[in-house]
């Protein structure tokens, strides 16, 4: 669990900022929702899967719009 020293005369704001930065950082919502229900071995690798290939075809977009896209000229 991420932990923060408020440091002197410091606003809350601030360190309620610098917590929440640490916490995302640490992954705790991410690991709180994926705790919050059972999900099945296979359910699971199903959605790694569907993800994986969500991943290369979002790169293999962006790398074909790289490429046809004309270069800048200032």
């Amino acid at each position: 669990m991420p932990h923060v020293k408020v440091k002197e005369n410091e606003p809350f704001d601030v360190a309620l900022r610098r917590f929440k930065r640490s916490c995302e950082k640490a992954g705790v919502l991410t690991e709180i929702r994926a705790r919050e229900a059972y999900e099945k071995p296979t359910t699971e690798r199903k959605r790694k899967a569907a993800a994986a290939v969500k991943r290369t075809l979002k790169k293999a977009f962006k790398d074909k719009e790289r490429l046809t896209r004309a270069p800048r000229r200032h």
